[in-house]
Formats: C-alpha cells, sequence, structure tokens
C-alpha cells in the first residue's frame, strides 16, 4: 500500500483475503530486521511507556529468545476519537494551497475559501481577499504564480482568522493517563494536568502533564517521559522542549522538592502537526506557544505536590511529637506520682488521646487533598483553587 498525499487516499497495491476462523478485530503483520541484542533495552522500554499512555489496551511482546511481557488494560476508558477537518489558513504554504487549486471544484475564490479551509465563513473570505488585494469572484484555477503567492503570504499575516478548534485531536484525557500511572509506576503522589487547546501556526495542539512522586519504581532524581500523539520518544531527550522547560525554566527550589527527590514528569503533546526537529521524529522543537503550555502545566503539578509535601511535612511532625509524648509520659507520671507520694498516678492518658484526636484531624485534612479519579491519585480541583495559590 502506497498513500497518496495530496488526496490523503491510500494506493492498494495487492490485496488479500483469509479467512476469519472465529475471530475478530483487525490484526496487522509487520516484519523488520534488526540488532535485537543492542536494542533490546529501549525495546522494553517502548512497550512500557507505551503501556503508560494506553492503559486501556492490552499489549504482549515476544522477544526473539522468547521471553513474553504483557501488560494488561487497567480501564475501559478510550481516549475520544479524531474528528476530520478542514487545514487552518496559517498552516498552509504555497506547495499545499497549489494542491488545493488543482483539485478545487469552486467557481470563485471566495467560495473556494469558504469550502476549503478551516473557520472561514463569507464575510471572513471577502475581508481576507480585500486585505490581500485579490478579486473575490475571479476563479481559482485562474491564479497566477504571483498570485498565489501573494494569497499564502496574506494568509500568514491576516489576524481576524478564527483559532482552530479542538475536535480534530485525540488526547490521552486525565483518567487513562492517570491509571496508566498509577499501574505502571505505583507512586506515592500522582496528578494530571490537562491544558486547554491552543494553536501555533494555525495547528491545534494540546498539552498533558503528569507528575508523579515516590513509589517502588521511581528512583531518586527526576526521569522524563515524553509523549507525542501517544508515541514515546525515547531518544535526544536534551534536545526536547520538555527537558529545556524542566531544566532551564522551572525553579524546584521554590516548590521545595529536593534535588535527589523520586519525581517523574510525563509530559505528552497532541496536535495534527507535532513540530519535531529533524526527520528521524525523536524530540520536538521549541516553539513559543507548545514551551509556554509545558511550562504553565508543570507549574500547576508542582504546585499540588508542593501542597502535598507540606501536608506530608507536617503528618510527619505531629506523629514524631506523638512518639515523644508516648515514649516521656508516662515516665513523668511515674516520677511526679513518686515525687508527690500519690498511690494512683495522674492521668497523662487522656493527653495522649487528645493529641492523637488532633493528629487524626490532621491526617484526615491531608488525606482530603487527593481524591481517586479511575484509579489515580490526583489533587481535588476545588481545594487547589481554594489553598494553593495561598500556600503558593
Amino acid at each position: 500500500m502506497l498513500i497518496d498525499i495530496g488526496e490523503n487516499k491510500p494506493i492498494i497495491l495487492r490485496r488479500d483475503t483469509e479467512e476469519a476462523n472465529g475471530k475478530t478485530g483487525t490484526r496487522v503483520d509487520v516484519m523488520l530486521e534488526g540488532d535485537f541484542t543492542r536494542s533490546a533495552q529501549k525495546i522494553n522500554e517502548y512497550f512500557k511507556q507505551t503501556a503508560l499512555v494506553g492503559s486501556y489496551a492490552n499489549l504482549t511482546f515476544v522477544d526473539p529468545i522468547g521471553r513474553i511481557s504483557t501488560y494488561e488494560r487497567a480501564t475501559e476508558a478510550l481516549p475520544p476519537p479524531p474528528k476530520e477537518t478542514l487545514p487552518h489558513p496559517h498552516g498552509v504554504d504555497v506547495e499545499a494551497f497549489k494542491r488545493m487549486v488543482k483539485l478545487n471544484e469552486e467557481k470563485t475564490l471566495k467560495r473556494f475559501m469558504t469550502t476549503h479551509f478551516h473557520r472561514i465563513g463569507d464575510r471572513t473570505a471577502v475581508k481576507f481577499l480585500e486585505f490581500a488585494g485579490i478579486r473575490p469572484d475571479i476563479a481559482p484555477e485562474k491564479l497566477t504564480n504571483e498570485q498565489a503567492v501573494t494569497i499564502v503570504d496574506a494568509l500568514q499575516r491576516f489576524t481576524e482568522f478564527l483559532p482552530p478548534d479542538s475536535s480534530c485531536l485525540s488526547p490521552v484525557g486525565e483518567v487513562i493517563l492517570g491509571t496508566g500511572i498509577m499501574k505502571e509506576l505505583e507512586p506515592e503522589f500522582s496528578t494530571v494536568v490537562v491544558r486547554p487547546p491552543s494553536s501555533y501556526s494555525g495547528f491545534p495542539f494540546l498539552v498533558e502533564v503528569g507528575l508523579v512522586y515516590g513509589g517502588k519504581v521511581l528512583e531518586p532524581g527526576r526521569k522524563l517521559f515524553r509523549f507525542a500523539n501517544r508515541i514515546p520518544l525515547l531518544y535526544d531527550e536534551s534536545s526536547d522542549v520538555s527537558f529545556k522547560v524542566l531544566n532551564e525554566e522551572i525553579d524546584w527550589r521554590r516548590y521545595h522538592v529536593p534535588d535527589e527527590a523520586p519525581v517523574g514528569v510525563i509530559t505528552h503533546i497532541c496536535s495534527t502537526k507535532v513540530p519535531y526537529k529533524t526527520v528521524g521524529k525523536e524530540y520536538i522543537a521549541d516553539r513559543p506557544e507548545i514551551e509556554a503550555e509545558i511550562r504553565n502545566a508543570v507549574r500547576e503539578a508542582l504546585r499540588r505536590l508542593s501542597l502535598y509535601l507540606s501536608k506530608k511535612g507536617s503528618m510527619e511532625a505531629v506523629q514524631r511529637k506523638m512518639n515523644i509524648y508516648g515514649k516521656y509520659l508516662p515516665l513523668i507520671a511515674k516520677f511526679s506520682q513518686d515525687l508527690a507520694g500519690e498511690k494512683r498516678p495522674p492521668k497523662y492518658k487522656q493527653l495522649i488521646a487528645d493529641e492523637q484526636e488532633a493528629a487524626d484531624v490532621e491526617e484526615k485534612a491531608a488525606q482530603e487533598l487527593t481524591v481517586e479519579v479511575g484509579g489515580k491519585t490526583g489533587v481535588n480541583d476545588q481545594i487547589e483553587q481554594a489553598k494553593i495559590e495561598d500556600y503558593s
């Protein structure tokens, strides 16, 4: 099978049909040649990270030497399916514009603009063509090369186009990402931040960030997991925009997170056109719009973690105080009894009970900071609004 990039349709070279024999679903067989001995670590990491963002799927991997790795489904929720959309005018270059004109069936340039571009109505089309200096009633196929270049240049400079909507995107979602985090990383604390849809150069995108702390899997230090359209990015981490944000633009000391704390950051960029830096598609360019969204999402997640660590520290201090009380109050009571010559010791147990009750109230308040959402431990958004800003 080949792909006609102009029509975005498959060109089928050969078609075979086999009996299903009672099986359902779709099966795709692909044969690859490679050096598994050198690539084993990255291949296993690829499946593990795929299970992290795809907790709705069952994955089974049998390597060339017969070892089986299984990642079981943890949720029945599915990401929203993307909807087909027209290209946004800010994301069209000269060659794409010429291909659109070649396939066009409209009689006027005004109709061409409204039927071939995303979120352009009659009024906007007329205003744009006046801005570009092109007559609205001209036939698209009669445009000269100079006029085509003029229109494309004007498409980039015209500021009254509506931004693209996000219906063409398929983000992981808070529930699915949170479930995958809990299943694969088993953290002490985790939270997921989903930013509102935005756009760059006419291409819609959405940023999702997960933050995890502690647990059995993470080692001391910061660990970055990068994804683009739910695909793990394993190479050239230091060149990626997420790495730049975490290491150059975030002051971790402000959020009271030690450098050696076991912290994991998951960044997912969902877009119709991910701005990779190279054809290898291993790291993402630092577009200002994407960089800003990642930065804002990470900061919000870190505020939640900072609040959790603050409450955790308070509970530990209370517990240390209770341990001291429990150790020394009985001795103080015994010495007081001996000095006073009394037969009964003072009623110190009520003091310990009162302190324990106060400690339980503190612990309950801390537990209210976390909620169970689809198997994910996150921070309650209402408490976040009420308390986190004051704390930070």
